[in-house]
């Protein structure tokens, strides 16, 4: 016999003791009893509140991740079927599960998820692959959300760091170095973006800090950043130029502060010319260099067989930037036809800017460019002014890469106080075209967390990774070439693959909690597919909620009561 059942004959046995004595008295009988027995009813439902059917995804699996608000909890149908991840903060009738594997075997006929909350950590990403069809995101919290960083950088070069910042309205962002001093700053746009610059100085590793400042100049949030900076074998690069100027001047002073390998030809007159370096046009010089910079008044001054070996060069890799500083004979403009770019003269153009490009806060720099309008055809831009024209292309030649370059006078940026940002585009310009050289390097982990897998790809069989302790924990390489790492502390790590070292950093589970929250969102978010079928509807009983039976019955109660009163007084 049930609970139900006894509940049920005890209130029917109290009803027909209460109506026997009712009926003694004589004053409003049919009302007394007739309250006694809804009040019956009614502590019954309060009890045992009757069922209505609910539909719900029937083979849909809801999971809930750590993260999930108490509004998003409280949407949640409860006939749906459910299991929380660990570190979600939620009832304890939603089913607990490990990890989403266990889940999914659990629940076998779960064809689809819907994920609710910051997102599915990394160990679960992959048993949700083609089965995520919704994501109920979480809210993103106040500050540091995105940051972009190199995991490496070699000494001597410029470094960049991007980054979002969420909900923080007329705020900017600060990078101090390890002595705390500011190196670089920037007020935030409207999207909350940033990207600050500084100099990679010596070999070794360094932890900047990024820091978030309000309007009122209160920080926000803060982050670490990590920054491994590497020596190696400075660029090559060989510089021939119909005549001095002072755009060389300053991209001459720049490499050389930057330790390039500097070596250049720049004509003064008729057979005379200033050399730098043990200049030499041939095969073997071009083959020894990784990017040659050649003018159009020097490329009209080569003959058409140093051309043929400048050209043979590139094909086998070399890189090639052209610049153009003023007209193009017709030679040299069907030449560099034959390369790719189709060029015509065209009236003086405006005055450009690159403050948006290369960071720099309202600078009021005007720069100029060459009255050339070019046809780039499969060439992809690489240097875009701030209201979106080109100023630079690229395309791959054979094995190497050529490009056009119209920027007349980046020396402005050095002379405007911007050294760095002028440094800044050379570099990236110069490491986008120069020739590839030596393995690439592995594939480090650019966000590693203390206890959460960290990913390898790119390297042999047989690598380690040691931590500050000198403690070494052996990687079990798979087909792709990629292992999997799970830190046991945080702080510098250096991943060990014969006589190469790679170091890399790895957080405390609760450091930049909102650039954790923020990758897990968009991993998850890129999980979700458009379902291949549609959706199988199941009905299942819902109990209706206990408090309305409830006030129900405090109301017949206190209204039998009082009739119960008044009969006694009679």
């Amino acid at each position: 016999m049930n609970a139900a059942l006894v509940v049920a004959l005890l209130l029917a046995c109290a009803v027909v003791l209460g109506a026997v004595r009712t009926w003694q008295t004589p004053r409003q009988r049919p009302v007394r009893i007739g309250l006694q027995i809804v009040a019956a009813l009614l502590l019954y439902f309060c009890l045992f509140p009757p069922s209505a059917d609910e539909n719900f995804s029937a083979d849909e699996l809801v999971v809930v991740t750590p993260g999930a608000t108490r509004t998003q909890l409280a949407a949640l149908s409860s006939v749906a079927t459910l299991v929380a991840l660990p570190g979600v903060d939620a009832d304890k009738a939603i089913e607990r599960v490990p990890d989403l594997g266990t889940a999914l075997r659990a629940h076998a006929a779960a064809r689809r998820l819907r994920i609710v909350g910051n997102g599915l950590p990394l160990r679960d990403r992959d048993a949700a692959r083609g089965l995520v069809a919704a994501f109920d995101a979480a809210p993103l919290p106040r500050g540091l959300v995105e940051l972009d960083v190199p995991t490496s950088v070699y000494a001597g070069n410029v470094w960049r760091v991007d980054g979002r910042v969420e909900a923080v309205a007329d705020g900017r962002v600060e990078l101090h170095d390890p002595s705390g001093a500011v190196v670089a700053t920037e007020p935030l746009n409207a999207r909350g973006r940033f990207a600050l610059h500084a100099n990679a100085k010596g070999e070794g590793t360094a932890m900047f800090t990024v820091k978030v400042l309000d309007r009122d100049g209160t920080q926000v949030d803060a982050a670490t950043v990590p920054l491994s900076v590497r020596s190696g074998a400075p660029l090559k690069i060989l510089l021939l130029a119909g005549a001095p100027d002072a755009e060389l001047k300053y991209l001459r002073r720049w490499a050389a502060d930057a330790g390039l390998a500097l070596t250049s030809r720049i004509a003064l007159s008729d057979g005379v010319a200033f050399t730098e370096g043990m200049f030499a046009a041939d095969v073997e010089a071009w083959r020894a260099a990784d990017i040659a910079i050649v003018d159009e008044r020097a490329w009209a001054a080569l003959d058409a067989k140093r051309k043929q070996v400048l050209i043979a060069a590139v094909r086998d890799g070399l890189g090639l930037l052209l610049r153009a500083t003023g007209p193009l004979p017709a030679p040299v403009a069907a030449d560099w036809e034959g390369l790719g770019f189709h060029p015509r003269a065209v009236d003086a153009p405006a005055p450009v800017a690159l403050d948006m490009t290369l960071g720099l806060a309202d600078s009021g720099l005007a720069l100029s460019r060459s009255a050339l309008a070019v046809e780039a055809g499969d060439a992809a831009p690489l240097l875009r002014a701030d209201d979106g024209s080109t100023l630079a292309w690229s395309r791959n030649f054979g094995c190497g890469r050529v490009a056009l370059w119209l920027l007349t006078d980046s020396y402005r940026l050095a002379l405007g106080g911007a050294a760095t940002a002028h440094g800044t585009l050379w570099s990236s310009v110069l490491a986008a075209v120069a020739r590839a050289r030596g393995e690439g390097d592995p594939s480090l982990p650019s966000s590693a967390r203390v206890d959460e897998r960290a990913v390898f790809c790119g390297f042999a069989a047989g690598a380690t990774v040691e931590d500050e302790l000198g403690k070494r924990s052996s990687l079990s390489v798979d087909a792709r070439g990629c292992a999997a790492f799970w830190p046991e502390a945080s702080g510098w790590h250096t991943l060990v693959d014969g006589a190469q070292r790679w170091p890399f950093y790895v957080r405390t589970r609760g450091e930049a909690v909102g650039l954790s929250m923020a990758e897990s969102r968009r991993a998850t978010q890129a999980l979700v597919v458009t379902p291949a079928s549609t959706t199988a509807v199941g009905t299942r009983g819902q109990p209706l909620p206990r408090w309305p039976f409830f006030l129900a019955w405090l109301l017949a109660a206190a209204a039998l009561w009082w009739l119960e009163r008044g009969a006694a007084t009679d």
